[in-house]
């Protein structure tokens, strides 16, 4: 797991430095190409699919329900004309609340590395819309009970995450600050069959809502 997140890490910092070297080539023939490199952050409107176990031992279906959260990052694009593609990797605080049998309240968090690889296309020259995959690899997994101390559910947790993402925003260059507001869903199962038992929740899916914001450190 460590390895993979290495691996993703430096495939994301290679990138980034790939994008700028290839902005200062394409710059001196005078090409029309793009490179910015910048940090994003912003809230999560969380949204998961949970199914737990109840106290009887029946299986409860979507008893999750929403939380609010942050994110923070880096990213970069690479952008000629109306298109550009975007790589971003940045820190997420997921999870969710649910209750069983409507009186016992508790909360699973779930903490990734979020990694989308995104196409962006531009029109009418502030806007864009965004698209592509995105890989979340889990860090940190905690399960309280009725508000009380967090359990260490990471061992139960999987791990990838593989999503989807759309959304459209909006740039404002001369101040080099972008917004956006995006939708991801997550098509991966999260619980391992063998962790079944972490706080009696037996399937969680990622999805989420996110406001995000950028400062662009300029190009090259």
């Amino acid at each position: 797991m460590k390895k993979l997140l290495f691996l993703l890490v430096l495939l994301s910092v290679s990138q980034l430095m790939y994008a700028q070297n290839r902005s200062r080539s394409r710059s001196r023939s005078q090409s029309k190409a793009e490179v910015e490199f910048g940090v994003m952050g912003g809230v999560n409107f969380n949204s998961p699919k949970i199914n737990a176990f109840d106290t009887g031992g029946s299986e409860l279906s979507d008893v999750g329900s929403g939380g609010i959260s942050f994110h923070i990052g880096i990213y970069s694009t690479i952008d000629v004309e109306l298109f550009a593609i975007q790589p971003e990797i940045y820190y997420s605080m997921q999870g969710g609340k649910y209750s069983i049998n409507n009186t016992q309240e508790h909360e699973f968090k779930l903490n990734l590395i979020q990694i989308p690889i995104l196409g962006r296309y531009n029109f009418m020259e502030y806007f864009h819309v965004l698209a592509g995959p995105q890989f979340g690899i889990p860090i940190q997994a905690e399960v309280s009970f009725s508000g009380g101390p967090g359990v260490d559910a990471k061992d139960q947790i999987k791990g990838l995450d593989v999503a989807a993402v759309i959304g459209v925003g909006l740039t404002i260059p001369e101040y080099k600050v972008s917004g956006s507001l995006r939708w991801s869903k997550g098509f991966s199962e999260m619980i391992d069959e063998a962790g079944t038992s972490a706080g009696s929740v037996t399937s969680l899916k990622n999805s989420m809502i996110q406001i995000s914001a950028s400062y662009a450190f300029g190009d090259n």
